[in-house]
């Protein structure tokens, strides 16, 4: 049931058990991506989750690379709740997402800082992954 799930988890049970092994390979290998899952964690979707996406990974672990959506996750919510909780990459994506996005941007529920972030960080990776090919 992981596309329905809800794990209901202390703040303390999330960082010595769930997180900890992210938080190794974060700070020893500095990875360019990490994927947010299906899964609801404390009532909130993974792929909607600020803390989980952006505070700790990035606030506390210095993480600089892009957060992406499990493949269909993105069907669960907004786009603009996705992006400003740290998602820089909705997969697999669809026809309707360029209107979404403008829609959302036009109602102020997407905000231009948000996308402007995830928009960078995209590029911040692809940049990266270029040094790797010459």
């Amino acid at each position: 049931s992981r596309n329905s799930e809800n794990n209901t988890v202390s703040e303390r049970a999330i960082r010595e058990i769930y997180l900890k092994g992210f938080e190794m390979v974060v700070k020893s290998a500095q990875p360019m991506a990490i994927m947010s899952s299906y899964n609801k964690v404390n009532g909130t979707y993974a792929c909607e989750n600020f803390d989980l996406l952006t505070s700790v990974p990035r606030g506390e672990w210095g993480f600089d690379g892009m957060v992406m959506t499990d493949w269909g996750a993105g069907n669960r919510a907004g786009v603009d709740t996705m992006m400003h909780a740290g998602n820089d990459l909705v997969m697999p994506g669809c026809f309707g997402d360029h209107d979404n996005l403008r829609k959302e941007l036009k109602e102020g529920t997407l905000k231009i800082e948000d996308l402007r972030a995830c928009i960078a960080r995209l590029v911040s990776v692809i940049w990266k992954s270029n040094q790797y090919l010459q």
